[in-house]
């Protein structure tokens, strides 16, 4: 059961800092330091300060990035540069956003989610992620008590009462409006009518959560409350930190966009086209299509040309240099269910990227698991991988299709998750937005 909540959450007071997309930033928490300096410039108030700051020679154990998001925070609310809601709300937060040419108005519902321990299968990650340090995250949580970020999971309803809930709603006049750096139009509406939070909540305790971004996020989240109920003894499971602030993506929304995410490799000999070409005919129908540019209607035609909405069809578009491209199309649908992961669910290996790993990947290019994350990169951005093509930097690309939600609840509920970096769900939401302080 996904018990939810509403909290009353601060934002920023545009009567302190003017524009509210100056002082927003990207969800990201490696974020480069030129990418820092531009946020840092752009005010003295941006989000950046509280969960990514800039790290100094100077620093020490009393004073560091940590302790300076604390009173980054602390001295921005006793200033009212961030000012808390009156009454306990949930969120309906929309982002517009223009991708390939198309507006897509992604809305989700923000508030409290109550953690729970993975294993209790309320929230399950998505896919694998790769092994970071929970350090940072943890630092961070407990110099501020807050949660800066909202950790994004999917939930699947088969009526669309939630859906249609927010069509009604994004009719209103929104609390807060405003246009980003990235040129993302943000708007926030608040919920704060009793019997419409209450018939939220009812309708996410029989839904199940996955989480599409934020996995390590919510495991710091789990350890930052274990340690304070093991130093509580009063502990009731109603304090703060026992839950933490979500958004929540409705699977049924058009304005979700699931990217796929691309591979570009560093091969250990080299693309030896003969070899490959004659090698994927063991599992694949490969056909060779030539294309008159290099430049992004190259990118264009592979996608369009593997492009498919089907869950049994897997189709990849190999690159490797020149005006051509290669299309695969597995025919031997049940040779990594037989011979390679018998022990693995038949929609774990139908994923594309389990096909691409387990045949092309490890069987035909020969990278071990030991060595894919040296010599394999990923990315959203076919024009990333071309250009590295370009380069010499890689050898050859993997256009993918974007996994499908049914895919994600298929694999999920035989208990598996997806392989690290199956998917990107765009956009995600930025930071600054809407803040937690876990004290009341």
């Amino acid at each position: 059961m996904a018990n939810i909540k509403p909290f009353k959450g601060y934002i920023y007071n545009t009567d302190k800092v003017g524009d509210r997309g100056n002082v927003i930033s990207p969800p990201y928490y490696n974020l480069p330091h030129d990418v820092k300096k531009e946020l840092y410039d752009m005010s003295e108030f941006n989000s950046v300060r509280l969960f990514s700051g800039m790290e100094y020679d100077t620093d020490g154990e009393h004073e560091n990035r940590f302790t300076r998001a604390g009173t980054y925070l602390k001295n921005w609310i006793d200033n009212d540069i961030l000012i808390r809601s009156k009454e306990p709300a949930i969120y309906m937060y929309e982002e517009t956003i223009e991708v390939r040419g198309t507006q897509y108005q992604n809305r989700t519902f923000v508030c409290l989610l109550e953690l729970a321990e993975l294993s209790e299968g309320i929230v399950t990650p998505c896919e694998e992620i790769r092994t970071v340090s929970m350090q940072d995250r943890y630092d961070f949580l407990t110099h501020t008590n807050a949660d800066l970020s909202m950790i994004s999971c999917l939930y699947m309803e088969r009526e669309k009462d939630l859906l249609n809930l927010m069509n009604n709603l994004a009719e209103s006049t929104p609390n807060s409006e405003f246009d980003a750096y990235d040129g993302i139009h943000h708007r926030i509406w608040k919920i704060t009518d009793p019997e419409k939070i209450e018939y939220i909540s009812e309708r996410f305790k029989d839904t199940h959560l996955y989480i599409t971004d934020g996995q390590t996020r919510y495991e710091t989240c789990l350890k930052y409350r274990n340690y304070m109920r093991a130093n509580n003894p009063d502990h009731t499971g109603n304090e703060p930190y026992n839950y933490t602030m979500v958004s929540l993506i409705n699977s049924r929304s058009d304005g979700i966009v699931i990217m796929p995410v691309h591979r570009a490799i560093k091969l250990p000999r080299g693309f030896k086209e003969d070899f490959f070409v004659a090698g994927v005919q063991d599992h694949f129908k490969i056909e060779k299509i030539i294309v008159d540019s290099q430049d992004e209607s190259l990118t264009n035609t592979m996608k369009k040309q593997i492009a498919t909405k089907r869950n049994d069809i897997n189709r990849f578009a190999i690159y490797a240099g020149g005006e051509y491209f290669y299309r695969l199309t597995l025919f031997d649908k049940d040779f990594i269910k037989k011979n390679l992961l018998p022990e693995m669910s038949k929609a774990y290996c139908a994923l594309d990227l389990v096909i691409v790993n387990k045949l092309i990947i490890e069987d035909l290019f020969r990278i071990k698991d030991e060595d894919y994350w040296d010599r394999v990169k990923y990315t959203r951005s076919t024009d990333e991988c071309m250009q590295d093509i370009k380069n010499g930097d890689r050898d050859v690309m993997i256009v993918l299709n974007p996994v499908k939600t049914e895919q994600i609840k298929n694999v999920t509920a035989a208990g598996e998750i997806l392989p690290r970096c199956s998917i990107s769900v765009f956009p995600k939401p930025s930071v600054g937005v809407l803040i937690n302080v876990k004290d009341e």
